[in-house]
């Protein structure tokens, strides 16, 4: 498919962007410290001063988004015992592929009693646009993971219409060096034919993946039901696995998709997002 769009343009005559990313963050006397900070090509992070219970780490693509043959790695760690949230500046953005696919891929790594929340703003995808994002998880049987991803299909408020692009998402959850859970979603060609149907997103444009993986996580699971919202601006569903839950989240626009994520991740972690959630 990518290979249709914009096809007069050479791919080896075009710059590709780079980048990768690495904090690990340890434990030490009750305090969360900072172990290691990698940062090369357009992938920076920035460690901002908080009040929040746990460190922030806020991520910075400084391309200013994806195209065909960019890549992105990212690599977080909480040891033993530590936390760490992470989130991104602003929203991703996936412009026109001239030829192959954007990479992404994050790889989070939760040591013995550890706390990682993985919370970057939405992903948003341009006509022609082409991704392919992997999420590998490493969790001790005792950590605590809550990771979300969120996909927008062009900008309504612009009047964009996604008719042709790529979206490639993997997500594989190891505990205790078991597969707990593994999911693959791929669309392609027509994206607005493709998530039309009444068992994909029923022609909704923005779509958010949220799973919480710790002991006991299944236990909430009416909990986590009384906190969706409500209404059709924004559909809602949980459902659990042994020490897992899985949410979907589907709405005609990003708008009332980010509130709703706004408010649905305050009341379930208890705990302010990170301040660029409100910027």
């Amino acid at each position: 498919m990518t290979q249709t769009i914009l096809p007069h343009i050479a791919p080896e005559g075009l710059q590709r962007a780079r980048g990768r990313a690495e904090v690990a963050m340890r434990a030490d006397g009750g305090r969360n410290r900072l172990e290691r900070l990698y940062q090369q090509g357009c992938a920076k992070a920035i460690l901002p001063r908080s009040h929040a219970r746990l460190p922030e780490a806020v991520l910075v693509n400084t391309s200013g988004g994806i195209t065909g043959g960019d890549r992105l790695d990212y690599v977080m760690t909480a040891g033993d015992g530590a936390g760490l949230v992470v989130t991104t500046q602003a929203a991703e953005r996936i412009y026109r592929a001239a030829s192959g696919v954007g990479q992404i891929e994050t790889r989070l790594t939760l040591g013995a009693g550890a706390e990682l929340a993985w919370l970057p703003q939405e992903t948003i995808v341009f006509e022609g646009g082409a991704v392919a994002r992997r999420l590998e998880v490493e969790m001790a049987e005792d950590a605590q993971l809550t990771a979300l991803e969120t996909v927008v299909l062009g900008r309504a408020a612009m009047g964009e219409r996604v008719t042709v692009g790529h979206i490639s998402d993997q997500w594989r959850i190891r505990r205790g060096g078991r597969l707990v859970h593994a999911e693959a979603l791929r669309a392609s060609g027509d994206l607005a034919a493709a998530t039309a149907g009444p068992a994909t997103l029923g022609g909704a444009r923005a779509f958010a993946t949220l799973i919480h993986a710790a002991p006991g996580a299944a236990e909430r699971i009416d909990a986590v039901r009384a906190l969706l919202p409500e209404g059709p601006a924004v559909r809602a569903a949980a459902s659990s696995k042994p020490d897992l839950l899985i949410l979907r989240f589907i709405a005609r626009d990003a708008a009332p998709l980010r509130a709703a994520l706004f408010r649905f991740l305050t009341a379930f972690r208890q705990d302010a997002l990170p301040r660029v959630w409100s910027l």
